[in-house]
């Protein structure tokens, strides 16, 4: 089976769409899997080192005010169905699967109009704009969330599939001993993980910073709290240098490929609230303090952290209510009251869809069938689903 991928931007797209390569190779390891990206260099590296090919088209995000951007955006669309075209005439594939960036606009038109079945995946609660414009065009949606349906025109709601957000298997292998083996740190200490995602957050970091140094003037915070702490490539510099006179043992990293143990290891995350990181958590049980992103496109951030807030999995600091000295309140709370911890992590995990990706290649299986009935009927490149 030749499955085409568009995927790129931030981790929130590459991770679940990796999830899906993975295991559709997992399964059956004949299966031809190209991948379609944007011109980062870190998109490049991530989808390479998993062994999948790679192919750049020169899309770029959607202007959202007045400005020069408009003039190189239309330029580079236009550019990228070109580059979109061929490629698809090029691999040939018999299944293309949007992962929500605006990388997927070209591919999944494109491939509508000459016959190709298209899966989209939306990993947020609020749909991207890209998939509001796609859904109509698309075989079938998945969504991660059951209230995403409402974001969704009438007229394509017998497409959508309550799938959760697919994840990577790694995590779900670990135990926390390995874990802790693995990143060095001690098993009988209560191990806090901050991280702002793949590129950082310099807003969490700083009161990281502060929190932290709080805690230490706790008599003997020492000798009970440990810290993974991943800061971003900009910061990872300054945030060492902050922390290098902490008596708090502290696992000081600008990034981390392998989540699964830094997840696992931790027994309590304070993070962004994006939907991978959403889902990853969920689906470990993972208790959280989440800081949403104040700029995410329509605040779908803080929608996602609202629904494990009124679930009772997790807390939720807006960057207004961002500082130190709260951060470190609501740290010791959860610290002192492990039954209140405990639950939190059950009601996440009630939350999780941890067979996401599973049901997510049943549906890209069952799309590739048509692909086979209209070859062999005489319908390729006509709209036979």
């Amino acid at each position: 089976m030749k499955v085409l991928i568009a995927a790129g931007g931030t981790g929130g797209h590459l991770y679940p769409a990796l999830a899906i390569a993975s295991y559709l190779k997992k399964i059956d390891y004949t299966n031809c899997i190209l991948w379609v990206g944007g011109k980062r260099t870190l998109e490049f590296k991530i989808v390479s080192s998993e062994g999948f090919k790679f192919k750049k088209i020169s899309i770029q995000s959607y202007p959202r005010t007045l400005s020069i951007k408009w003039a190189t955006f239309w330029l580079n669309l236009w550019i990228s169905f070109a580059q979109s075209l061929v490629i698809i005439l090029w691999f040939k594939p018999q299944v293309v699967v949007g992962a929500g960036s605006f990388h997927s606009y070209p591919i999944v038109m494109l491939s509508f109009f000459l016959g190709i079945p298209t899966l989209i995946c939306e990993q947020n609660l609020h749909p991207s704009l890209s998939n509001r414009f796609l859904c109509r065009w698309a075989s079938k949606i998945a969504i991660s969330f059951p209230q995403t349906k409402d974001f969704f025109p009438l007229k394509v709601r017998n497409k959508l599939y309550f799938t959760g957000n697919p994840l990577r298997s790694q995590i779900f292998k670990l135990k926390r001993e390995d874990a802790l083996i693995k990143l060095g740190l001690d098993k009988d200490k209560f191990t806090l993980l901050f991280t702002g995602g793949s590129q950082g957050a310099h807003s969490l970091n700083l009161s990281a910073i502060e929190a932290i140094k709080l805690l230490e003037k706790k008599e003997g915070s020492d000798k009970k709290i440990q810290v993974i702490f991943i800061t971003g490539k900009n910061d990872f510099k300054w945030v060492e240098e902050s922390l290098k006179t902490v008596k708090i043992k502290s696992l000081i990293l600008s990034y981390l490929n392998q989540m699964e143990y830094a997840y696992n290891a931790s027994d309590l995350i304070i993070c962004r609230s994006g939907a991978t990181t959403i889902s990853e958590i969920t689906a470990l049980g993972l208790p959280a303090i989440l800081i949403p992103y104040p700029y995410a496109t329509e605040e779908h951030q803080l929608k996602n952290a609202e629904v494990l807030q009124k679930n009772g999995a997790a807390l939720i600091i807006t960057e207004k209510e961002l500082r130190g000295e709260g951060l470190k309140e609501n740290i010791l709370k959860l610290i002192n009251d492990r039954n209140l911890l405990k639950e939190m992590g059950k009601k996440g995990k009630a939350l999780g869809k941890p067979e996401a990706t599973e049901e997510i290649v049943k549906i890209i299986y069952s799309l590739a069938k048509k692909t086979e009935k209209a070859e062999k009927e005489g319908l390729k490149g006509k709209r036979y689903w």
